[in-house]
């Protein structure tokens, strides 16, 4: 089968969980059409993309959506009465008529390489144009909605409703975001399932087949070492990891921790981590590859991310990194929030504790770090869960069969 898919930005380095997908579809000899708004941000790539069949097309400049803009106003193509609608409805900021010319953009596109259905990921301005090509062209198009995106990036529930209304399904990553996405669209409610980002198990050979490690070299040090992965922004909690390793230091405890990813709060975070007399204990390794978090998610012996929601009411949904941790064989101490006790099953894969609680994250850090036996234990039976449970080739099913009924 032929589908589209449309993105804000792509690619993103923290949205593994969308390469999984498409390079699942390839695999299974579905052909992709790939079109994205805005080029990345970073020319850092990850390895695993050359894989990635499908081309990417971004939208034109300005100038030469003006252009298409005037075509399809002298061809009748240009949908006026929903440029009129959603500006009237959802004011300047929402950018419709930009939404309609970027649109034009991909039915060219889309009726070009003759995509009979398109795919876009996060209720966000992909979606809100994804509404514009469905009128301009009539080609339908369905929709993964995330958290952050419908939680608050979005800012409207009124247009999160006329995005499901418009979409032929809508999925949702975990159970606990398809009942929030359901309770703010009643009206789709039937037409919103859920579908878990995938692991590409490929990527974490099983530590028990690895080739053999000569005894000297598997001698682990006696410092712990903690990995936490995410853009530094206040979801992410990052703040509460910094407060965690403080009393850590405070208990005697012999660590490091390092931190990869950049964002808003990088300054901010590096002097609560000079504050807190943390210098010595961790590490921020900024933007880095899948390759790199892969080694570093070999190397480390804990794997933290302690996940709250921000002062918008964002929070992590579902963290692919946590589930990559897993298929790694890592135990991991995370959070209660959102869909993380879907993944990680508290006191058998890991421990969770409740959000912004530094003292309650850094007993479960303590606690792992004291006992080598129960991170193997955890280690052991997080990569059994995400093999029964969260491989790419189990996860997708959802989506295939709605693709299928099309």
């Amino acid at each position: 089968m032929r589908l589209g898919y449309l993105y804000s930005r792509y690619p993103v380095l923290s949205q593994t969980f969308c390469d999984a997908e498409m390079l699942e579809l390839e695999r299974r000899e579905h052909e992709i059409v790939l079109g994205s708004l805005y080029p990345p941000k970073t020319a850092l790539r990850h390895e695993y993309l050359t894989r990635l069949r499908a081309p990417i097309r971004y939208a034109p400049p300005s100038r030469d959506l003006d252009a298409l803009a005037r075509k399809a106003k002298r061809k009748g193509r240009w949908p006026t009465a929903l440029v009129a609608q959603h500006e009237k409805k959802y004011g300047t900021a929402y950018k419709a008529a930009l939404r309609a010319r970027n649109a034009l953009f991909f039915v060219e596109l889309f009726e070009r390489e003759q995509v009979p259905h398109f795919h876009v990921h996060f209720a966000n301005r992909a979606a809100h144009t994804a509404m514009f090509v469905k009128a301009i062209s009539g080609i339908p198009f369905s929709m993964t909605a995330h958290g952050q995106d419908f939680m608050s990036d979005l800012g409207n529930d009124e247009l999160l409703r006329e995005l499901c209304a418009s979409a032929e399904f809508v999925g949702a990553e975990t159970n606990y975001s398809r009942d929030l996405l359901a309770a703010r669209c009643p009206e789709s409610r039937e037409k919103i399932f859920r579908v878990y980002n995938g692991i590409d198990l490929s990527r974490f050979p099983r530590r028990d087949v690895l080739p053999h490690i000569p005894e000297q070299a598997e001698a682990r040090p006696s410092k712990i070492r903690f990995l936490s992965v995410g853009r530094l922004v206040a979801f992410k909690g990052f703040d509460i990891l910094i407060d965690a390793c403080a009393e850590l230091q405070k208990r005697g405890l012999n660590f490091n921790c390092e931190i990869i990813g950049e964002g808003a709060l990088g300054d901010e975070l590096g002097q609560r981590v000079t504050r807190q007399n943390l210098r010595e204990r961790i590490h921020f390794a900024g933007e880095q590859s899948q390759n790199y978090v892969l080694a570093a998610l070999r190397d480390c012996d804990i794997f933290v991310l302690a996940s709250a929601q921000d002062e918008r009411g964002a929070s992590d949904i579902f963290p692919t990194v946590i589930a990559e941790a897993m298929a790694t064989g890592k135990p991991v101490v995370s959070t209660t929030v959102a869909g993380i006790p879907e993944l990680v099953a508290n006191r058998e894969t890991g421990l969770l504790a409740p959000p912004r609680d530094a003292r309650a994250l850094g007993d479960g850090m303590e606690q792992l770090a004291r006992d080598e036996n129960l991170r193997a234990d955890f280690g052991h039976a997080g990569r059994l869960r995400i093999e029964q449970k969260f491989t790419i080739e189990k996860t997708i099913e959802p989506l295939l069969t709605r693709f299928a009924s099309l």
